[in-house]
């Protein structure tokens, strides 16, 4: 069970637990255990974690070479700018480690350097009788759903193992159920319902933990349900990307879940085995934005 919340915010020492198991698979460690920073001191841009907070465990050699190989290509995507040229912050170290690592780290959802793995698509539309009107478009790198999810699932671990830690005992604890994803969402459009929705929903539980660190390019959050074995969380990656979701018995899970409304997604065509279909994206103002506060305002 959660004792307590905690804020921890840029300018906060690192915290580094002595743990006798592993804060991802529970495997009690032995003098092979490895050490492992939770935000990634290359999952951000270089030197952004330098003098500000991070969770430094030890890991099984395992968790930690799989974590890691996660983070290399979703590090080098989310620091990428978006079709625009733009990047998420108007930063040279930023724009510096994005080059670097578009050529270094290789996208595995194409098999090429993640600079080189823009995707494009060429749509013709018929518009009268034997006339067609072609459309190309770009996007910059996109990143594997699952292997975003997997990630931050890790990371959540290991936030949970921390604000569940006994130093008598050496060991943190793991949620009770499963895990359940809801949606990823670039900068541009976490506006969209679900985020909305997700956020005044979460808003009025309780905070157990929020860690902002290296200059905001990395955020997380974990809320308890009031009443119910239920938490929701939320991590944001280079103030690129933002994923949210809820973890905890099936029950509640689930049925907090379906209160989120569905995408609507639009239909330009769709014929057998193709189809082609569309969604316009919605910024969220700074304003607006609640998704890492505290609380309702």
């Amino acid at each position: 069970m959660l004792d307590g919340k905690l804020r921890l915010l840029p300018g906060h020492l690192a915290v580094r637990l002595d743990n006798a198991t592993c804060p991802y698979c529970g495997t009690v460690l032995d003098a092979t255990a490895t050490t492992e920073h939770v935000v990634g001191k290359r999952f951000v841009p270089r030197g952004k974690l330098d003098r500000h907070w991070n969770l430094i465990v030890r890991a099984c050699r395992r968790c930690n070479n799989r974590k890691a190989a996660l983070e290399n290509d979703l590090s080098a995507i989310t620091m990428q700018p978006n079709a625009g040229g733009q990047y998420s912050q108007p930063d040279e170290v930023l724009a510096a480690e994005a080059a670097r690592k578009g050529q270094k780290s290789i996208s595995r959802s194409t098999g090429k350097p993640v600079g080189q793995s823009g995707e494009e698509i060429t749509i013709k539309v018929p518009f009268a009788p034997g006339a067609e009107m072609t459309f190309n478009l770009w996007s910059p790198p996109q990143a594997d759903s699952h292997r975003v999810f997997e990630l931050a699932r890790l990371q959540l671990m290991a936030f949970f193992y921390f604000i569940t830690y006994s130093p008598d005992t050496k060991r943190g604890g793991f949620w009770l159920g499963g895990f359940c994803p809801v949606l990823e969402a670039p900068r541009s459009d976490w506006g969209n319902p679900v985020h909305r929705a997700f956020m005044r929903t979460v808003l009025a539980w309780e905070p157990r933990l929020l860690a902002i660190t290296a200059d905001g390019f990395f955020k997380a959050m974990i809320r308890r349900h009031p009443e119910a074995v239920c938490w929701s969380w939320a991590v944001e990656w280079n103030h690129n990307l933002r994923v949210v979701g809820f973890f905890g018995e099936r029950e509640p899970v689930l049925a907090t879940a379906k209160t989120l409304p569905r995408l609507r997604v639009e239909t330009i065509f769709e014929g057998p085995g193709e189809a082609l279909r569309y969604r316009m994206e919605t910024r969220l103002s700074d304003e607006e934005d609640q998704m890492f506060h505290e609380g309702e305002t």
